[in-house]
């Protein structure tokens, strides 16, 4: 087409060469096709806009792909990338129902992000060259149990993963991520990743129940959640900028052991089978500390070191003891319940205590339905009978001074 397109522009002067007539108002000119692209044009766009297999077929034909591929709505079964080695930009395949596989034999890198969304018959994704990209978004890929790349990925900043069918993920070289998010992946048995740092949010939720969670590395994260796991490792992990929450875990063992500090609430809730904690370089936590509901725990004293709390203290529990001996300043107030018998509020009441805790009053009660208040036994009927008596005597006494008058 090229050809044909220069010939046109010569071809008045190859007529006045040969001897021919020129007539310029009937020349190749206006037989050119101008909507054609060459090759460089087809593998160099802002937007690749994929809907059909003959716009697949045209972009695979190039080895480097400028700009950003969407694929969306496409109605064939098989996507097969061809020639293509790099894509300089992001890819995005979703709302591609008929999708079963995606294969890119030679593509080596993706220099955004590779996203999927809304493949609901998608289950095979191979990549065998792809070793870089900077982020990764799967969401809503309910029957993806099958994924090949090569042997690690590198340069990752973001990583979200969600509803899909993988039982194993790891692989993953990077020393710092914005994100980690991996949650409702009802077969994933093994998570395994090591980066050194989570500077937004690190969340793990609702994967399988037997869920291993290993991040030999990890030494901060900003906002720290993780829900629904078996085993964990964080032996490394110095600080938490922000939040810090393990809920309904089904760990026995929990070992952080240089864990220092927790700018924001620390959370220990519901996690039945817990029974050995360990915090024991944890000095300071900014928000306020709850423990609560976690069946095994017998003895609150996995916090030798703690000194200063922000917020408020919440306990609750079947433990026989709380014991938090280098407690120097809580800010706020505190509340401990404990379900077992022998547990003795009094430790609570000290002048010691209430030196301390600065922010509020202290609530503590027991299996004997014993509750003080600010340094106060007495049975919880009793309080509440004491304090209808105290307001009806004083509205006795401020009808009386209003007779004086």
């Amino acid at each position: 087409m090229l050809l044909k397109y220069y010939l046109a522009i010569l071809s008045p002067a190859i007529r006045v060469v040969l001897g021919q007539p020129v007539d310029e108002g009937n020349t190749l000119v206006e037989d050119y096709d101008w909507r054609f692209e060459s090759p460089v044009d087809i593998c160099n766009r802002t937007n690749h806009f994929i809907a059909s297999l003959a716009d697949l077929k045209e972009l695979a034909r190039c080895s480097v792909v400028a700009g950003d591929v969407s694929i969306e709505n496409f109605k064939d079964p098989i996507i097969h990338f061809g020639d293509i080695q790099k894509i300089l930009g992001s890819l995005s395949v979703r709302k591609s129902s008929s999708l079963v596989r995606m294969e890119a034999p030679l593509l080596e890198s993706i220099s955004g992000s590779f996203g999927l969304k809304q493949l609901t018959s998608l289950s095979l994704v191979s990549f065998p060259k792809l070793s870089n990209l900077q982020s990764l978004d799967w969401q809503v890929i309910p029957i993806l149990s099958n994924i090949n790349f090569a042997g690690t990925l590198e340069g990752l900043k973001s990583i979200k993963i969600s509803d899909t069918s993988l039982t194993a993920i790891s692989g993953f070289i990077s020393n710092e991520l914005s994100i980690f998010d991996i949650n409702n992946n009802r077969f994933l048995e093994s998570i395994s990743a090591n980066m050194e740092k989570v500077t937004e949010s690190l969340h793990i939720s609702a994967n399988a129940r037997n869920a291993f969670v290993s991040l030999p590395r990890l030494s901060f994260a900003q906002n720290m959640s993780i829900n629904d796991v078996e085993q964990l490792n964080l032996a490394e992990l110095e600080s938490v900028g922000a939040s810090a929450s393990l809920i309904n875990n089904r760990f026995k063992s929990l070992k952080l052991p240089k864990l220092s500090s927790v700018k924001g609430t620390l959370s220990l809730v519901k996690n039945n089978e817990l029974s050995h904690t360990d915090f024991a370089s944890l000095t300071d936590i900014g928000g306020g500390l709850l423990v609560a509901n976690n069946t095994l725990i017998e003895h609150v004293n996995f916090l030798p070191k703690l000194n200063v709390i922000g917020g408020a203290i919440e306990l609750v529990g079947n433990f026989k003891d709380a014991s938090l001996k280098q407690l120097r300043l809580v800010k706020g107030s505190a509340r401990v319940k404990s379900f077992a018998a022998g547990f003795d509020c009094a430790k609570w009441s000290t002048a010691e205590m209430s030196s301390v805790i600065r922010g509020g009053k202290i609530e503590c009660s027991n299996a004997k339905n014993e509750t003080m208040v600010a340094g106060y036994s007495v049975s919880s009927v009793v309080s509440e009978d004491v304090a209808n008596a105290s307001k009806f005597g004083l509205a006795i006494y401020l009808v009386a001074l209003w007779g004086l008058f």
